[in-house]
């Protein structure tokens, strides 16, 4: 009777060593404002957010989910203050400065966004989002030149990443430079054939160079794989006035050579 006692009194002391410590209030109101993020209430996760930083003001999930809310919320401002805060908690962490340069790039402001995005990288070299923006912000302040190095080192240093390829030949599109911009297409298709928005980009830079048989061609190769996008009113249509712009083939000629 005694040996199953001193087993009982064992596990009892068991069972108290492995209990679940008691979580603070303020993590259980960032798990609440995080599930309403999560299901799209962005408002409401706000109070959260807000409640639970009142009560422990070091709380970065809760500042990075308040951050996130305001972002979604198109309140690029006080997202933007919100990161400052967690900068300053934490200054090395790249993911808030690039998050910044994103929230100005966002706000409609490339040129307050190009140091924070510059920043993330130095932290983090890995950051390819970072570089993406970087480009995209220089294009949009008209520095083109800078986005195509950026553009370049990236498929250099990471010729897997097909988000560099893409937005390399927009840009040269944008930039009237459609022969460039086709042959950056066809490297991101050799990479990846089922990568649809390529088929249409170089659609529509042979469209652009007049070669209106190749822009079909690849207008119906960009429907075949994404029949019901919303470019697929598009392609159609510039099909079917592309085909009335030819010129029509002489099936007599055919007949008559077949008598």
């Amino acid at each position: 009777m005694l040996v199953k006692s001193n087993v009982k009194d064992n596990i009892n002391k068991a069972v108290n060593k492995v209990s679940l410590p008691v979580r603070p209030r303020s993590y259980e109101l960032c798990i609440k404002a995080d599930a309403l993020r999560f299901s799209k209430l962005y408002k409401e996760s706000v109070k959260c957010y807000l409640d639970s930083i009142m009560l422990d003001r070091n709380h970065q999930e809760a500042y990075w989910g308040l951050a996130s809310s305001y972002k979604y919320l198109t309140k690029y401002k006080k997202a933007e203050n919100v990161l400052e805060k967690l900068i300053k908690i934490d200054e090395q962490n790249d993911k808030y400065f690039f998050e910044l340069g994103v929230c100005c790039l966002s706000d409609g402001r490339p040129e307050d966004a190009i140091p924070y995005l510059i920043k993330a990288i130095v932290l983090n070299k890995d950051n390819l989002e970072a570089q993406i923006q970087l480009a995209i912000a220089h294009e949009l302040v008209d520095e083109p030149e800078l986005s195509l190095m950026i553009y370049n080192k990236l498929i250099e240093t990471n010729p897997e990443f097909l988000k560099a390829y893409y937005n390399k030949g927009a840009m040269l599109m944008g930039m009237g430079d459609f022969n460039e911009a086709s042959k950056t297409f066809f490297e991101l298709i050799k990479k990846n054939p089922d990568y649809y928005k390529a088929y249409l980009g170089i659609a529509m830079s042979f469209d652009k160079m007049g070669k209106y048989e190749d822009a079909i061609r690849y207008y119906k190769k960009f429907l075949k794989l994404k029949k019901f996008s919303e470019d697929a009113v598009f392609a159609s249509q510039r099909i079917k006035e592309l085909k009335e712009t030819l010129p029509k083939k002489n099936n007599f000629l055919k007949l008559v050579k077949g008598l």
